[in-house]
């Protein structure tokens, strides 16, 4: 009798991992993915008025003690680019259910149309090489709310440094992010067809 009841038991877990994970029911993408071209100054060093931030929905910003934006630029000792998320800079000032996840992907930026599922880091500051195609994972449910997964409350985003100008601190910088949630496709200007589909 024992052995009966875990088995059920058992499989009740696994359809209930399976249901919340199903990303079958994701809404239909209505929504373009809009690419960005930004000019940025360091954090340290640069401009005092310019922006040093970017949201992905929001455009080019300066970071404040608002914690409105999503990644905060620098520049290294050698003139490298260094990326911090929002959490890393604000820890739970910045909001404990907003998470950034970042990771550096093989190939060009034109090149990534749908961006990985897992393997983001989220933790971590990033030190980047220009040219650099990178991967981002946004958790925010002031933009996605799902009751049923957290897998459903995740928008996903591309951004490249195309180049640095080491004199005057500034970073040029690219992105593309799918505001459908849960969607994965970045390619510009498109409506992606499934979350994963071009």
């Amino acid at each position: 009798m024992l052995p009966a009841r875990l088995t059920r038991v058992a499989f009740v877990l696994l359809v209930g991992a399976v249901v919340a994970c199903d990303v079958s029911t994701v809404p239909k993408a209505t929504y373009s993915s809009p690419l960005g071209t930004y000019t940025l100054t360091s954090l340290t060093n640069g401009a005092p008025t310019e922006p040093n931030a970017i949201g992905f929905l929001l455009g080019a910003t300066r970071a404040s003690a608002s914690f409105g934006f999503d990644l905060l630029f620098d520049l290294d000792a050698n003139g490298l680019p260094v990326i911090y998320p929002v959490r890393y800079v604000g820890g739970a000032l910045a909001g404990t259910l907003k998470r950034i996840g970042m990771q550096v992907v093989p190939g060009s930026f034109d090149a990534l149309r749908v961006v990985p599922v897992d393997g983001y880091d989220t933790l971590s500051v990033q030190h980047i090489a220009v040219g650099s195609a990178v991967a981002v994972e946004l958790r925010d449910p002031n933009s996605c709310f799902s009751s049923t997964t957290l897998q459903l409350q995740n928008l996903y985003a591309k951004f490249v440094v195309d180049s640095v100008n080491k004199a005057t601190r500034h970073i040029y910088v690219r992105t593309v992010v799918d505001p459908n949630c849960s969607y994965r496709v970045v390619v510009p200007d498109s409506v992606p067809k499934g979350v994963d589909e071009p």
